[in-house]
């Protein structure tokens, strides 16, 4: 069969595309409920689209070694040009099912958020050496059958080596087939992420694309937030934000706003970052059968102000802390904070608290450089920060046992605690916490609850056994204290987690209840101060850029602030959303619905037809306004 360099090539060709199309039915066979909405046509229409999608990215990078493959007779210079070709399908094919793994913590692809891992690289590493192991040395495999398939084939001569004009021919003819395969449309511009929604579903869109893919075309197209003019965004969005407890204050700054000081008592601030606590998961704010998982979460929530309508601004734990520190739900496309969002001029938590006389501290479970909250932080303006080499471990630890990255979450409360105690009072604190993310090392096997596990569901189940454990530790010490009575807790989540929907947590959720792809989204609030607030639920919209305001207008802060978010005791706020940002979706919750937008269609709306069109105005106004007014250092004066 394979007599000349044609059938030679095509036998690489067909080759990736069986292995990018298995890639893709891994991903509906690991994660099938993401993908319940489609019907029988609408998921064979998405796997013709991921079809283009793969031929786009197969030829768009083998188009150079296909045409030197054509010409060049040489057996061993063409020994190394396939030797090159297959390193990069071998990227291709890695990277995309490294995206099928990671797709179980944010259940959409990775995009150019790849290229600022590297802050995480003692996760990946010891993800990669702990739960991923097999799949790692799987790879390692693959990867060198693939080579030595490879050097077999093409280290040998061929039996007809094409020439003369009919090599002429086929060479032209091949540079018109990969033309038309990378472009794959005739018409408009090349095919980008948002035309592989087959039908207006984020789940045909996830089937139909790779990871590879997302990566690169995010990273080579910046997206263009031009969904409205920018005088129409600026006017929709300070209508919805407007309110006379914080009136808009500059022209050439035009979502500023001024916080008039009240004459409030100064109280400690402590916020609790606490990873991947989705809410469908916690006792106390899921909507399925409780779990008994975080029973103490749960007697916090009921002896405190229980939000129980709160959405995370993004997917990822920067997502959450710069909308924490900043008010600012992070463009799509843009750089997080630590990396380029600073170089616009943005209000910051720890230098407003400092400015009104609070002393600061930031710290976390993680290691140091991990997500770079040590640079977060100080940009933000708190005056110290710690990381897990800074905290000794004072945790009872099973013999054998050890984390690979950071450290357990009871070591972090304790030091914090510790720290808590030398600060000057009125302090600020924010604390991160990191048991809770995979893998999931836990101290003791009196945690394993459920069947032990760095990974799945039951490993997650244990890992918030855990936390909570250790959160109690933490609280029933600081009672202790004689700041605990002035001291406001804030207790929330970095993110929400999908996982709740996949076969093995709904064995433990048998309650037949559909959730919205938005509960993902949806994360707890507790507010906890039982010498300051009278216990009560509270389902007032809100999110992660919600809290900066909130704690400016519950202190009684003197401030100039901008934020995308709006106090939660304000209820004079116009109207109530919260803007988010995943991956190449961007999206919104009102009290109208939610809907999710991949910068061409809407792929998911809840909104009634009233009111789908003011809900699609807000989304495009928030978007437009905040990135335009970022990218022209309009943001905050």
């Amino acid at each position: 069969m394979l007599k000349n360099q044609v059938t030679q090539i095509l036998s690489i060709i067909i080759f990736s595309f069986i292995v990018l199309m298995a890639i893709r039915l891994s991903l509906y066979g690991f994660y099938p409920d993401d993908f319940s909405d489609l019907s029988s046509s609408e998921f064979f229409a998405s796997l013709v689209m991921g079809f283009r999608v793969d031929m786009i990215t197969i030829f768009t990078f083998s188009s150079a070694f296909i045409l030197l493959l054509l010409v060049i007779r040489n057996t061993k210079l063409r020994v190394i040009i396939a030797l090159l070709w297959a390193m990069v399908l071998d990227t291709i094919f890695i990277l995309s099912f490294s995206d099928v793994l990671y797709y179980d913590y944010i259940h959409r692809h990775i995009s150019n958020e790849l290229f600022h891992l590297a802050n995480d690289t003692d996760i990946i590493i010891g993800m990669a050496l702990g739960s991923m192991l097999i799949y790692t040395i799987l790879a390692l495999l693959f990867s060198l059958v693939f080579f030595y398939i490879v050097y077999k084939l093409f280290n040998k001569p061929l039996e007809n080596f094409i020439s003369g004009k009919k090599l002429i021919i086929t060479f032209i003819v091949t540079i018109l087939l990969l033309f038309i395969g990378i472009r794959n449309k005739f018409e408009g511009k090349s095919f980008g992420v948002s035309d592989a929604y087959a039908v207006n579903k984020v789940s045909s869109g996830n089937l139909a694309l790779n990871g590879f893919f997302t990566i690169y075309r995010t990273a080579k197209h910046p997206i263009k937030h031009d969904l409205m003019p920018l005088s129409k965004a600026i006017k929709i969005t300070k209508e919805a934000l407007q309110t006379p407890n914080a009136p808009f204050i500059y022209k050439e700054y035009p979502l500023e706003r001024h916080y008039k000081k009240k004459n409030t008592p100064k109280y400690n601030v402590v916020i609790v970052l606490l990873e991947s606590f989705g809410a469908e998961h916690l006792d106390g704010f899921t909507h399925y059968k409780e779990l008994n998982v975080t029973p103490y979460f749960k007697k916090l929530s009921n002896e405190g102000l229980k939000f129980t309508n709160f959405y995370s601004n993004g997917y990822r734990s920067i997502f959450g802390i710069t909308s924490i520190f900043t008010g600012v739900t992070i463009p799509a496309g843009a750089d997080f904070l630590g990396s380029g969002l600073e170089l616009s001029n943005l209000s910051y938590l720890g230098n407003v608290a400092k400015e009104n006389g609070y002393s600061t501290i930031s710290m976390q479970a993680s290691n140091r450089r991990s997500y770079r909250v040590d640079a977060v932080s100080h940009l933000a303006g708190f005056d110290r920060y710690y990381g897990a080499s800074d905290m000794p471990n004072v945790e009872k630890v099973d013999k054998g046992r050890k984390v690979i990255t950071g450290t357990y979450d009871f070591n972090m409360f304790d030091f914090f605690h510790k720290k808590l105690n030398k600060m000057k009072e009125p302090f600020l604190g924010f604390a991160f916490t990191d048991s809770t993310h995979s893998d999931f090392h836990l101290p003791s096997a009196k945690y394993e609850r459920y069947p032990p596990s760095l990974k799945n569901y039951n490993g997650s189940l244990n890992a918030y056994i855990y936390t909570d454990d250790a959160l109690r530790r933490f609280m029933d010490g600081v009672k202790k204290e004689p700041w605990f009575d002035r001291t406001i807790f804030i207790f929330t989540s970095d993110h929400g987690t999908g996982n709740a929907l996949c076969p093995i947590g709904r064995k433990y959720r048998p309650n037949d209840i559909p959730l919205p792809s938005i509960e993902h989204f949806r994360i707890p609030l507790i507010i906890y101060a039982p010498k300051i607030f009278k216990p009560r639920v509270i389902k007032t919209l809100g999110c992660h850029n919600d809290i900066f305001p909130t704690i400016v207008d519950m202190l009684g802060w003197d401030a100039n602030i901008t934020t995308m978010g709006s106090s939660l005791f304000d209820k004079k706020v116009h109207e109530r959303f919260a803007y988010f940002y995943a991956g190449n979706l961007i999206g919104i919750v009102t009290d109208k619905g939610y809907m999710k937008y991949n910068f061409k269609n809407i792929v998911e709306n809840s909104a009634n037809k009233k009111d789908t069109p003011h809900v699609k105005d807000l989304l495009f106004a928030t978007d437009t306004a905040e990135s335009k007014l970022l990218n022209q250092n309009r943001w905050a004066k």
